[in-house]
């Protein structure tokens, strides 16, 4: 056997080991170009991610934003899942609530975006189920720092619980950034952020309706460290850094100035200073937002 050919084997091979099984599920009309076009997508990306663990992947499509929804009401509802359901916003989503990585795609929202924007956010939760694809990643005990928070400005568990949510999603989601421009995404997750940074009418609302409620205003203010965590890794890029940092910027420019730079400044200070331990990475990084917006905030 020539050296290429054995050269090929151990490739194809590696690409077998680490090529975990993907099982589709179809809510309504999805066309077969769009999962074949997505396991492409979701092959070549565990087998330039591995090695890993990731040995079974629930692959869900959904065809209406409607049915995504219920379907994430129902499954937090069954799970007994306190925190609300955020990610009913997005086009892509990762979670492990029944033991195992799945990957859920709303395709009414994929089909109205670019191609490079659809792959980049398909990268983006097969990161996940690399790094956070057991239930130890979703379910958490709440920190003292929360607890006492609570009960000094007495809110209520659910509210709690949002933040520890909001701040466990942007760690996870800087980690699977952070994985993903080590191993060489960089065009398609540029276009990814690009879209996820822009301010939505949602945000903007959102920030209104809070004005005057210092609860509801830091839950504002912390539901924005995803996009930006999810940023930070691509900062010292020469190519695209400075247009992702300016992007940054104006993802927050519907928050008054002082709280746009106090978020910022803090979220580049937390999210440099984290090591590969998820788990203690969310309890850092709550301790340090609880300590320098939160608590402020609430006072």
């Amino acid at each position: 056997m020539s050296k290429r050919n054995i050269v090929h084997r151990e490739k194809r091979q590696r690409e077998l080991r680490f090529q975990p099984k993907i099982v589709v599920s179809k809510f309504g009309e999805v066309y077969p170009d769009e999962i074949s076009r997505t396991l492409v997508v979701v092959k070549e990306c565990y087998n330039r991610l591995a090695p890993h663990e990731v040995a079974l992947v629930d692959l869900y499509f959904f065809e209406r934003s409607s049915s995504t929804q219920a379907f994430l009401a129902k499954e937090f509802k069954q799970v007994g899942v306190l925190s609300a359901p955020f990610d009913e916003l997005f086009f892509a989503m990762h979670d492990a609530w029944r033991g195992t990585s799945r990957i859920i795609l709303c395709l009414e929202k994929m089909r109205k975006l670019p191609r490079l924007v659809q792959t980049g956010g398909i990268r983006h939760e097969v990161g996940h189920s690399v790094l956070h694809g057991s239930l130890s990643y979703y379910l958490f005990p709440l920190p003292l720092v929360l607890s006492r928070l609570s009960k000094r400005f007495n809110l209520s568990p659910e509210y709690a619980m949002n933040l520890l949510y909001l701040i466990a999603i942007a760690v996870k989601d800087y980690e699977v950034s952070r994985l993903l421009q080590e191993r060489g995404y960089i065009k398609d997750q540029i276009a990814y952020l690009k879209h996820v940074l822009a301010v939505s009418e949602n945000d903007i609302l959102s920030w209104e309706l809070s004005r005057g409620k210092p609860p509801a205003q830091a839950l504002c203010l912390v539901s924005s460290l995803k996009p930006v965590g999810c940023a930070i890794p691509f900062f010292p890029q020469k190519k695209f850094g400075a247009s992702i940092k300016l992007r940054v910027t104006e993802g927050l420019s519907y928050l008054p100035r002082r709280y746009s730079t106090l978020l910022l400044e803090t979220a580049l200070e937390v999210f440099s200073s984290l090591d590969a331990d998820t788990l203690n990475n969310i309890a850092h990084v709550t301790r340090l937002i609880t300590e320098n917006i939160v608590e402020p905030m609430l006072q």
